[in-house]
């Protein structure tokens, strides 16, 4: 893979959530020649260990990292900040919780213009808005450690959160989500 790609994540299934758009969104992607796709799994402790390994076994360092997740609301969240502290009650599917990981440390920020990259999705007719909340859960995880992975290999990062299948079908998310990848890979 000698031209610039775009890793990006999804999650398997969790909680009431059997069949996750995000998990199925990385994998449509993964066809792509300039995307390598990939499902974690929603656990605090073994999804980033398992972005770890994914990184170490590309043959170059991608030109960005985008990471999906769902969201319980319709439209698409583009995240803008990673946060230490992880939800202390909700478990993941190992049965853990986030505040056991004790991270610490400052907010993290996506480099991205995110008000450029929700005007372009709102021009193509896809609902979206911006968050400053990740949701403390394994998302949150996940960004922070993509975050930190992105910026140590100076490329950017981005979390969307994506509406569950119930308020729009993958195959009807993948238009908005590959405009989003375009926009990783530029830069934008």
């Amino acid at each position: 893979m000698s031209a610039p790609f775009l890793l990006v994540t999804g999650f398997g299934s969790f909680e009431d959530v059997s069949a996750n758009p995000s998990g199925a969104l990385a994998r449509l992607l993964d066809r792509r020649p300039d995307v390598v796709g990939v499902e974690l799994p929603v656990s605090f402790t073994r999804a980033p260990g398992a972005l770890d390994r994914v990184l170490a076994g590309l043959p170059a360092p991608p030109a960005g990292i985008l990471s999906l997740g769902v969201h319980p609301d319709s439209g698409f969240r583009l995240e803008r900040y990673a946060r230490p502290d992880l939800d202390a009650e909700r478990v993941d599917v190992d049965g853990g919780v986030g505040a056991a990981l004790g991270w610490a440390g400052p907010v993290l920020e996506t480099s991205l213009d995110l008000d450029g990259l929700a005007a372009r999705l709102g021009a193509a007719g896809a609902e979206c808005s911006i968050s400053d909340d990740a949701g403390r859960y394994v998302c949150e995880c996940v960004y922070r450690h993509g975050l930190t992975r992105a910026t140590e290999l100076g490329i950017p990062g981005l979390f969307l959160h994506v509406p569950p299948m119930a308020s729009l079908a993958v195959e009807d998310q993948l238009p908005a989500v590959e405009l989003v990848v375009e926009a990783v890979l530029g830069g934008a």
